[in-house]
């Protein structure tokens, strides 16, 4: 079996940490833990990632550890976890406890290659299939293992903890290696971003969903911050109308229709800097296609409709990937223009939704999940003419909010900006602010997207949570019909 990761949220890594703090206190001689319910993320069949979805914290009498003894865990405890993963339809459970005498380096001890192994057999006897992390901490330190039975067993690479800020901690039970120096064409970057944030840059896969005006440009600047690998997500073709605002796209393609994923792809690749994009053309609104999102690190949002930023908040908080979301917004009254924003939204566990915070509405999210014949019907009737706006579509101001949301992500690697992130940035181009809006104008303590949601980080384990493909596509109808009437006339 392969390495892999495992990935949590900052909020429940933090909180499991001071759990266990007490252990390295004082005479230092007790262990502690918890047990956690796991779901997974899976790439083709296989399994590629596992994400904790709850912490189960122990009862008393839960956590069985005498002073100078191992610990172990009740089977009410165990059978309590379990239980919830069976019910939940979830991967396995992930034990953590502590080594209190270890702080730089950990490591498993004898018992726990002893018990490990009958613990996953019982677990299987009961539900088979069931998945086991087991996860030793030491004061500084961590180290992780996956078992698939009683037999196999497998290294977990990184504990990718996703919040306020986007930690990779090395789970091979030692202190991180000192990071690499940059190539020597990404080195001035330094004044910004360390080599640890660059080379971490270059290591992760980034997926980018649209690749017109704010996505071409996300493309280039991340390929230019050393990112080596894209995922390009879009469904649609170059046109005449795409020529100004579609980096490396040409009058042959859209005279030949070519996909603007592959348009980018030729366009980021001639750069010489590295950086391959692999383009998938289809909507977001497919599920086939949006479980290919289960490849990336993070995510770009640079579509122009609520839907697919709906389904894109779903799936960062169900598989506790960060998700970066960037447009342009254009505002006037009687008097003409008095906004112009470049956007930027950060969402992650613990953070507030597009949906809490007012971007996306109730109404047009009910408007865009009409087919094209029934939004048609909708639109002659004349109830919908102010849902028919389009975002615009300015390079100016689509580069402002592109390079804001690249630059955020390096904060999220080496931090720079002040904490917590609001949870909009929009600079007014008219009066040349910036406006921070740090509370949710929609927020509801309630919301199934981002406060209770049922399927928070169960990955593939949860719902599916895009569209079969011939709805996705009856969706798109509407758009279509328009861009070919727009095309002859």
């Amino acid at each position: 079996m392969p390495e892999l990761n495992l990935r949590i949220s900052a909020i429940e890594w933090d909180r499991l940490r001071k759990h266990c703090a007490r252990s390295f206190r004082g005479r230092r001689d007790t262990e502690n833990g918890a047990i956690g319910l796991l779901g997974k993320r899976m790439v083709e069949g296989k399994l590629h990632e596992l994400v904790v979805a709850q912490i189960v914290w122990p009862e008393p009498g839960d956590v069985i550890a005498p002073p100078h003894q191992a610990l172990t865990f009740s089977s009410r405890y165990v059978r309590r976890a379990h239980m919830a993963v069976r019910k939940a339809g979830l991967a396995g459970l992930v034990t953590f406890h502590t080594h209190p005498l270890a702080k730089s380096e950990v490591d498993f001890s004898w018992y726990d290659d002893k018990q490990d192994p009958l613990l996953v057999e019982n677990l299987q006897e009961l539900w088979p299939g069931t998945l086991l992390s087991s996860v030793v901490l030491g004061e500084t330190s961590q180290r992780a293992r996956l078992w698939s039975s009683p037999i196999e067993q497998a290294a977990a690479t990184s504990l990718v903890c996703v919040g306020e800020r986007l930690q990779y901690l090395p789970l091979h039970g030692r202190s991180a290696k000192p990071a690499p120096d940059p190539a020597e064409i990404f080195d001035r970057a330094t004044a910004l971003t360390g080599s640890g944030a660059l080379a971490r840059i270059s290591r992760i896969t980034v997926v980018v969903v649209g690749a017109s005006g704010t996505g071409s440009l996300v493309c280039e600047l991340l390929a230019r911050a050393g990112c080596k690998r894209i995922l390009l997500i879009d469904h649609d073709v170059v046109r005449l109308v795409n020529l100004n605002r579609i980096l490396y796209a040409t009058t042959d393609d859209a005279k030949d229709r070519r996909p603007k994923a592959e348009v980018l792809k030729r366009g980021i690749e001639s750069l010489g800097l590295g950086c391959k994009v692999v383009p998938i053309v289809g909507s977001i609104l497919d599920d086939t296609v949006l479980r290919r999102l289960n490849e990336g690190d993070l995510i770009f949002g640079c579509v122009d409709k609520d839907y697919p930023r709906m389904l894109l908040c779903k799936y960062a908080y169900q598989h506790v990937v960060p998700y970066i979301d960037v447009g342009a917004e254009i505002g006037g009254d009687k008097e003409g223009i008095v906004s112009t924003d470049a956007r930027t939204n950060y969402v992650a566990p613990g953070r507030w939704c597009l949906r809490c915070i007012g971007l996306v509405s109730p109404r047009r999210l009910a408007f865009e999940s009409l087919t094209g014949a029934e939004r048609k019907r909708k639109i002659d009737l004349g109830y919908s003419d102010d849902l028919l706006i389009k975002q615009p579509a300015v390079m100016d101001l689509n580069m402002r909010a592109a390079s804001t949301g690249v630059m955020l992500l390096r904060h999220l690697f080496q931090p720079f900006l002040l904490e917590p992130l609001p949870v909009t940035i929009a600079e007014n181009l008219v009066t040349y602010n910036m406006k921070a809006v740090a509370s949710a104008r929609a927020r509801n303590e309630v919301c199934d997207i981002c406060r209770a949601n049922p399927h928070a980080g169960f990955g593939d384990c949860g719902q599916p949570i895009g569209l079969a493909s011939e709805v996705a596509r009856a969706l798109l109808e509407e758009d279509e019909d328009k861009l070919t009437l727009g095309a002859h006339t």
